[in-house]
């Protein structure tokens, strides 16, 4: 018997960075960091001087992403990270306590005291939407109260009720801001501001003394 000698199936071209980029647009878009990028790039086998250079080019061109910027950006919040963490070392160390419902926004100071308790303004979206306002407002707080003492930075512990879904990065970036270090632990059990979210009336918080997020933390 005669057989019939196999062909092999030619190899498809190399996929192009400018190819790529066009095929991967969606989840590029999605993409917030370098780090994120370069993985894809690898991936790829851009890795050579002149396929990275296109790469990036391809990204700004054909997405509309300036990678290069991106890069800047973040060695820009490296060092500032860095510079932030020295000077809130000398500062005030912050506890502030953050929980909500639906409908409004507990904050407590380190004692537990309630500080700042409101409706929120408008509409919450879901848990997750209500829980970030109210870790937002007890940055806020904080923020007030390093400013009240004339300090440059400080050291904030934000003891959220709840944190599943919750952007920490993001919460870190609008600290750092403020000149805050931000520290989050999730203390979903005896969270005095969960225990307090749905106390009936309004607690504003320039009605209190902000020293009480300062002197009793730990």
């Amino acid at each position: 018997m005669t057989t019939q000698p196999t062909t092999s199936k030619a190899p498809s071209p190399p996929t192009t960075p400018e190819d790529m980029v066009r095929d991967r647009l969606t989840d590029l878009w999605t993409f917030a960091t370098t780090e994120e990028f370069d993985s894809l790039a690898t991936e790829y086998g851009f890795t050579t001087e002149e396929m990275s250079q296109r790469y990036v080019m391809a990204l700004l061109e054909v997405a509309g992403i300036d990678y290069e910027g991106l890069r800047q950006t973040e060695i820009l919040w490296a060092s500032s990270g860095a510079n932030l963490v020295r000077r809130a070392a000398t500062g005030p160390k912050l506890t502030v306590w953050s929980a909500a419902t639906m409908e409004a926004f507990t904050v407590c100071a380190a004692s537990g005291r309630m500080i700042w308790h409101e409706r929120f303004g408008a509409a919450m979206v879901d848990g997750v939407d209500a829980a970030t306002v109210s870790a937002e407002k007890a940055i806020e707080l904080a923020a007030h109260a390093v400013r009240e003492w004339g300090a440059e930075a400080g050291v904030l512990r934000l003891n959220l009720a709840r944190s599943r879904g919750l952007d920490f990065a993001r919460l870190r970036r609008i600290a750092a801001t403020e000149g805050l270090v931000l520290d989050i632990a999730t203390v979903a059990v005896r969270n005095p501001a969960a225990e307090q979210c749905t106390w009936p009336d309004q607690v504003v918080w320039r009605t209190v003394d902000l020293h009480e997020l300062w002197e009793s933390a730990s």
